[in-house]
């Protein structure tokens, strides 16, 4: 693992970056609601991981196999794990005010759209239908941290915030399905995190409505372009 960087958050978060792995590390428990291969579902969790994989990856057991990369890097397996096979030197990190704190809200986003899907044509031909677990090239991680404490639901708002965000970076971008030729809206293998510290006065809500929602959806857009703009930039050279 090389040289643990302080990530810009009002509460201390360490980055250590390899090729092979990104690695957050809180101070503190996060109230996490997360769709990650490992660590899904509502919990109280410190670390954070993405790991890089080939684009020719085609493991059956991911789950398992993120388990013992989690154990190789020495994190527990409580841990939020997904993978991806974009290039880990092509994540983002935005941070955004939220209130009196200059860094309540960040988003860390790895993004590639090999992968892009518009999730509102129905194809049954298309053999993207076919459930799969295992990464594509195209895949967009997404980490979420708030300062501030959220209700279960205002954690699944904060999930739908971020997806407003992602799909509107994907618009500017001009991100098309290749099937459908339509606007895409994703991929079919992305990922969110979100992860709160719970302090302050508990909100129910974190939607456009809300400072909390706008500076969210903020952070995810400008990470989701930054690193969009990164993995564009290697297609390109390739």
């Amino acid at each position: 693992m090389s040289a643990v960087e302080t990530l810009p958050f009002s509460q201390p978060l360490s980055l250590a970056r390899s090729e092979h792995c990104l690695a957050i590390t809180s101070a503190m428990p996060l109230r996490v609601l997360s769709s990650a291969l490992v660590g899904e579902g509502f919990g109280r969790v410190r670390h954070f991981a993405n790991f890089h994989v080939g684009k020719h990856y085609d493991g059956h057991t991911p789950n398992e196999d993120l388990a013992q990369w989690l154990l190789a890097q020495g994190l527990p397996l409580t841990s939020v794990a997904m993978m991806t096979a974009v290039h880990l030197t092509n994540a983002c990190v935005v941070s955004r005010p939220l209130g009196n704190l200059p860094n309540g809200v960040m988003a860390l986003v790895t993004a590639g759209v090999g992968n892009a899907v518009d999730i509102s044509v129905s194809n049954q031909d298309d053999p993207r239908l076919v459930l799969r677990a295992t990464p594509k090239v195209g895949t967009i991680n997404t980490f979420v941290f708030l300062d501030a404490q959220l209700t279960d639901g205002a954690l699944v708002n904060a999930c739908l915030s971020a997806t407003e965000a992602k799909v509107q970076a994907l618009r500017q971008v001009g991100v098309k399905d290749p099937y459908s030729g339509t606007p895409a809206t994703g991929t079919s293998t992305d990922s969110v995190s979100i992860a709160a510290t719970q302090r302050g006065d508990a909100t129910p809500y974190a939607g456009s409505g809300t400072l909390l929602g706008r500076a969210l959806g903020e952070a995810v857009y400008q990470a989701t372009l930054g690193s969009l703009s990164l993995s564009l930039q290697r297609a390109s050279a390739c």
